[in-house]
């Protein structure tokens, strides 16, 4: 009896972690910054409600189509798939960063203020290298029960997206229609129609000393300010500003 106990106490505690990995909606998350280079680049991004440990986020590159097919969401033709699994709890509010390691399609994870501090495991999943063009390209994060290559549309929720693609969007890859993000969600930092551009960040908070923002909503009314980004063409080694995942939020509003 005694073993039976156990066994379902330990059941109960399986479950229990199982449950712990937060599940995001559509307007809990948005990205903060990205430099596309191949190597020492990377992408940034925040929540607006707390991130357990054990939670796992996706990203790729691969193309999102404008309707989805009998093979999915994703066009057939798969680019890069990444995912962060939290190896700590981040508060609302906090960035998270995703950092070039110097080899191609492999990053390190920070998050926290002044620089942040290693939190989790990224995993490039299929192998692929880095290809995030300046020339026009789309990085989607999401969620889903496990990794695939293509997911029907009721097997995925899209979290966010960062687009330098000129517009109006082609049905091959389109940020909004098929993925149900816009507003902050959606982060479209194409220069102009001929300009290669590769580099956005947030720039409202890029030292550990500034004031983090007094509420989520103050953070999100910043977010959704053009003025508060640094946008570059072509850049290839400006890196992402760690400090800049000091926008801890201090009122839960």
């Amino acid at each position: 009896m005694n073993k039976l106990i156990a066994l379902a106490a330990l059941a109960t505690l399986a479950s229990a972690a199982a449950q712990a990995a937060t599940t995001l909606g559509p307007t809990d998350f948005a990205f903060t910054g990205v430099n596309g280079n191949t190597t020492v680049g990377g992408w940034s991004f925040v929540a607006f409600k707390d991130i357990t440990a054990g939670t796992t986020i996706y990203f790729t590159d691969t193309n999102v189509l404008q309707t989805p097919t009998s093979s999915g969401v994703f066009s057939t033709t798969a680019e890069t798939f990444w995912s962060w699994t939290a190896a700590t709890d981040v508060a609302a509010g906090t960035s998270v960063a995703l950092l070039g390691t110097g080899v191609s399609g492999q990053y390190n994870a920070r998050s926290g203020a002044a620089g942040g501090t290693a939190n989790g495991t990224v995993t490039d999943l299929n192998g692929q290298a880095s290809n995030i063009s300046s020339g026009g390209d789309i990085l989607y994060a999401f969620q889903a029960a496990s990794y695939a290559s293509n997911y029907a549309p009721s097997d995925i929720q899209f979290l966010g997206a960062l687009a330098n693609r000129t517009t109006p969007y082609a049905s091959s890859d389109n940020p909004f229609a098929a993925t149900g993000l816009s507003g902050i969600q959606v982060r479209e930092y194409r220069i102009d129609a001929a300009t290669a551009t590769r580099y956005t960040q947030f720039t409202a908070q890029t030292t550990s000393g500034d004031t983090p923002f007094a509420s989520l909503a103050e953070l999100k009314t910043a977010l959704a300010d053009n003025g508060n980004w640094t946008t570059i063409a072509g850049s290839n080694s400006t890196p992402i500003v760690s400090d800049v995942l000091a926008v801890s939020a201090v009122n839960w509003v």
